[in-house]
Formats: structure tokens, C-alpha cells, sequence
């Protein structure tokens, strides 16, 4: 679904799954710079200190000439601790990057399951301690180191541990960033994105 437009960029949601197919073009192209994106396997899963939630994430992508560029999922999640909150990850190529495009994706992604799910506490990004583009992007929007929620996994096929860090900020600072962001770059805003108070009896929104 079109729902706008960044500079020269069509916006899209992609739909509710964790893959779309363009957004598998984009990301298995190149592995090793989206490895954050693809997982390093159940051994991060099991430390990340949260699962999923039975709903697929939101995914948003950015188009040029057919081509997607970028994408961002945001996916509920339930946390060891009891709260509840949402994942955040997101792939641009490196042609783009540094454009401000990840990061109107990301609150797109974050808006959208706010809008289904307005109840949620908190908004993580978890990455390898060594992917300066994904930390910079968690920090322009707030978001903090939480030490106690780092953690290192076995690369697979390999004796390396691979150290991951998380970010978090709750969801109303968040939401209140992200709709700064959306209103400031994304043309055309669709309604249903530009929701500013959902209201709790408002029936979910069917993205699929």
C-alpha cells in the first residue's frame, strides 16, 4: 500500500509479515552488512530477554524506481520482566544512507503497531555493539543504552562471540518523536498513519 512520499522515495507498507518477498531482495543481497536484520540464530532469541508476540510485525519500505531501498519492522513483543513493548529493526543500502529515510520507516513501523496496540511500554532496538548506523539511528530518537540488557552469542560456524547491546525508551516518548518525524518528511500522509490519539475501542486496522 502507497501511503506517501520522502524526497525522490515512494513509502510503502509492505504488509504484516516478518519477509515480505522485495524486502527479502533487499536484505539477502548483501548478509553481512544487514546481518543485524537476518539474526545471528536461537542463541540471540534466547538472550534477548523477550519473545514475540503472536502478531507479525509492521513492515514499511522505501521504493526508487521499483527498487526497494529500506525497511523497517516493528514487532510486538513480550518482555521476561512482564511488560510488553515493541522490537525495532530496520535495512537501508548504502546509497541512501545517512538520509534521514531509516528513520522515517522506523517511526512509520512504531506508529502503525502503536495504532493497533496504543498499550505498549517501550520501544527496543538490539544490535551488534559494532553497527554504529543502527546505534546512531536508536540514539537520534532518544533511545538509551540499557547495560543489564547486553548480551554475546556464538557466531554461527565459528568459535567468536559476536557482543550485542540494547536500546530502549518507553513508547510515549517515542510515538512523540515519531510523529514529529512523520510530519516533518513524509508527504501524503495516509489517515490511518496520522492518528494522533487512537482510541482504545477503535477496531484494529486489517494491513493485510
Amino acid at each position: 500500500m502507497l501511503v506517501g512520499q520522502y524526497k525522490e522515495l515512494q513509502i510503502f507498507l509492505e504488509g504484516r509479515r516478518l519477509f515480505p518477498r522485495r524486502t527479502q531482495e533487499l536484505v539477502w543481497a548483501d548478509t553481512k552488512r544487514f546481518a543485524d536484520v537476518i539474526g545471528p540464530g536461537h542463541d540471540a532469541v534466547n538472550k534477548a530477554g523477550w519473545h514475540c508476540a503472536a502478531s507479525a510485525p509492521f513492515c514499511f519500505t522505501a521504493a526508487s524506481r521499483d527498487q526497494v531501498v529500506a525497511a523497517a519492522w516493528a514487532r510486538h513483543i513480550l518482555a521476561g520482566e512482564g511488560g510488553q513493548g515493541c522490537n525495532l529493526a530496520y535495512a537501508l543500502l548504502d546509497h541512501v544512507e545517512g538520509r534521514g529515510v531509516a528513520k522515517l520507516l522506523s517511526a512509520l513501523a512504531v506508529q502503525a503497531l502503536f495504532n493497533e496496540v496504543p498499550g505498549l511500554d517501550f520501544v527496543n532496538v538490539q544490535t551488534r555493539v559494532l553497527n554504529a548506523r543502527s546505534s546512531a539511528l536508536a540514539q537520534s530518537f532518544g533511545m538509551q543504552l540499557v547495560r543489564e540488557q547486553e548480551f554475546a552469542v556464538l557466531r554461527p560456524g565459528s568459535d567468536a562471540m559476536t557482543p550485542f547491546c540494547t536500546y530502549r525508551l518507553g513508547m510515549a516518548a517515542f510515538i512523540s518523536s515519531a510523529r514529529q518525524v512523520i510530519a516533518e518528511r513524509l508527504l501524503h500522509v495516509d489517515s490511518n498513519l496520522a492518528a494522533m490519539e487512537p482510541d482504545e475501542n477503535q477496531a484494529a486496522i486489517d494491513w493485510n
